[in-house]
């Protein structure tokens, strides 16, 4: 077989994996539900009504409360499974705790960065990395899918699909009342907060 077809075929699977995860995989196993839907609904509300307009550092700071709680409830669903017998091997217990480290650390620079007024977090913390992040992962903690390399590169390599597939549905959707209604009250701190 010839390289660019296996190239394709590649390709073709991490899509796969990565529109299966996304939009199939939280419905087979509902028990991640409990965690994905606050993370769905304050995703929906951020993204279209606070951060349509640019990311506040308050905002990003509450959006790392979401990433340390995910990581706390992705620890605990982890622990569970092991003591369940349903996660094995040293290497993929391991795997498993560096990502929830990831992640948890993620959210304390954010809280740590904000802490001390540091604006990147305005770019670093949106909603919709955190949204991602645990669309992407929480799935793998809940055991519904199992952890691999090639999740892991289709994570990676779809994220700018995902994110500027939002960023065009933000600029092509009107401002909500509420936006348009923040914007006219206080224009000047919209202004210097958008990114």
């Amino acid at each position: 077989m010839a390289w660019y077809i296996e190239a394709l075929l590649f390709f073709w699977a991490l899509l796969k994996d990565w529109l299966t995860t996304i939009f199939i995989t939280p419905f087979r196993s509902t028990d991640m539900l409990w965690l994905l839907v606050p993370v769905w609904v304050s995703w929906f509300f951020a993204e279209f009504f606070q951060e349509k307009i640019g990311t506040s550092m308050g905002n990003a700071l509450t959006n790392a409360v979401i990433v340390l709680w995910g990581s706390i409830d992705c620890t605990r669903q982890t622990v569970r499974l092991i003591a369940a017998g349903l996660v094995k091997g040293t290497a993929n217990i391991i795997a498993r705790f560096a990502i929830i480290g990831g992640i948890f650390l993620y959210g304390f620079t954010i809280v740590f960065l904000g802490w001390r007024g540091n604006e990147i977090i305005k770019k670093v913390a949106r909603i919709r990395e955190v949204t991602y992040v645990f669309v992407m992962f929480v799935p793998i903690f809940y055991n519904a899918i199992p952890l691999t390399w090639n999740h892991v590169i289709a994570a990676i390599l779809f994220f700018p699909v995902f994110y500027y597939a939002i960023e065009l549905f933000d600029r092509l959707t009107p401002n909500p009342a509420a936006v348009t209604k923040d914007i006219e009250e206080s224009p000047k701190n919209y202004r210097e907060s958008n990114y």
